[in-house]
């Protein structure tokens, strides 16, 4: 195996050089995610765990620099002989005091605890669910990658709905969608052991979702986080979207076509806005490889936690309309000059979110 190095952050890496990334090496690094893991240190450094697991590590990348770069104390493991190996080499080459080990994550996990676990496997992140909640500390934060997106956002219903026992639904804003039937699988994995989640930070990038859990040991907690899963409703017809409980799903819209359900999802907000806003200084101060478009990913989210309803295509706006598009910042204008609210999204550049109901937007963009 030929390595390279390369430093990524404030850490040099040693990686196999590969002409293309597959499921047979992926395991070892993925330069696509320097984003995820630059995200990850910066929220490490703000919350100063005691103890963090890398528990699907590949090369040790994530692991490797959180040790370096944070300083906190570090399992970094990996059920490969080879990225075992891997992670000896990183961690000599950067000097540092990790714990490396060679395990099946679900056995580590099994036996030990931690403030801070790191779930980021090639595909579902499903199996490694439970062991991660039980081995969490109180008060810890685990951060969990799915990549199987084809899945949560609805090319393949089926496989949602045997994974994550959710239905998805191919709408103009199924990432989100996506995003929201994660984060509701992961609350109600933890229900069953009387603990409530809080969503710190979630983002949707590339190939990936990504979230941030804060863990809450709490079984008066836990009951109040079952109202944040809930279902939603969507006319194809009008594009109408609302959250919506199980007994007050409707089959048909106001328009008079019927209505498509998505869920259980999650319907409160997906990150915390103080926990942006601190994050964003962190970025700022860490000024790592991806900084400028990391700062802008957080402070666009925290925008959008100020409205809860998924965002809305506007090319599929203009489209219903059968009228000519015209400029995001025109029409981001005339909606804030009618008394709403509207901010752009992270999930796509052709998109925004607004308190502004469809009927609405129509109305007003139809002037």
């Amino acid at each position: 195996m030929n390595l390279i190095r390369i430093t990524e952050g404030k850490t040099s890496l040693l990686i196999p050089e590969v002409e293309r990334l597959t499921k047979r090496n992926i395991i070892f690094f993925n330069p696509r995610m320097e984003l995820s893991r630059d995200i990850s240190v910066a929220i490490a450094k703000t919350i100063e765990p005691k103890n963090f697991c890398d528990a699907l590590a590949g090369s040790g990348a994530r692991g490797i620099r959180i040790a370096n770069e944070v300083g906190c104390k570090t399992t970094v493991n990996d059920i490969n002989p080879a990225a075992f190996e891997l992670i000896r080499k990183n961690e000599e080459l950067n000097k540092v005091n990790v714990r490396a080990t060679n395990l099946d994550a679900n056995l580590l996990l099994s036996r030990e605890r931690f403030d801070f676990i790191d779930i980021d496997p090639f595909g579902p992140p499903v199996r490694f669910i439970d062991s991660a909640l039980r081995s969490i500390e109180n008060k810890g934060i685990l951060a969990v990658t799915a990549t199987d997106t084809s899945a949560l956002c609805g090319t393949y219903p089926e496989a949602c709905r045997r994974k994550y026992d959710s239905t998805p639904l191919r709408t103009d804003y199924y990432n989100e969608l996506g995003l929201r039937i994660l984060i509701a699988y992961l609350a109600r994995s933890a229900l069953k052991y009387n603990i409530a989640i809080t969503p710190l930070f979630s983002h949707c990038t590339r190939h990936y979702l990504r979230v941030y859990l804060q863990i809450k040991k709490s079984r008066r907690d836990a009951n109040r986080i079952l109202g944040n899963i809930n279902y939603i409703q969507h006319c194809f017809t009008c594009l109408k979207r609302k959250f919506s409980k199980l007994e007050g799903l409707k089959s048909t819209c106001e328009c008079g076509a019927d209505l498509r359900s998505a869920g259980p999802l999650w319907t409160a907000g997906f990150a915390d806005p103080e926990f942006c806003e601190g994050l964003r200084k962190q970025l700022i101060e860490e000024n790592l490889g991806t900084m400028h478009e990391s700062i802008k990913l957080v402070e666009l989210i925290k925008k959008e936690q100020k409205v809860r309803v998924p965002y809305y295509n506007i090319h599929k706006i203009f489209k219903k309309m059968s009228t000519t598009a015209i400029s995001m910042p025109e029409i981001m204008e005339r909606l804030r000059n009618e008394g709403f609210m509207v901010t752009r999204t992270h999930f796509s550049a052709l998109g925004i979110r607004t308190d502004a109901r469809v009927s609405d937007i129509y109305a007003v963009l139809g002037d």
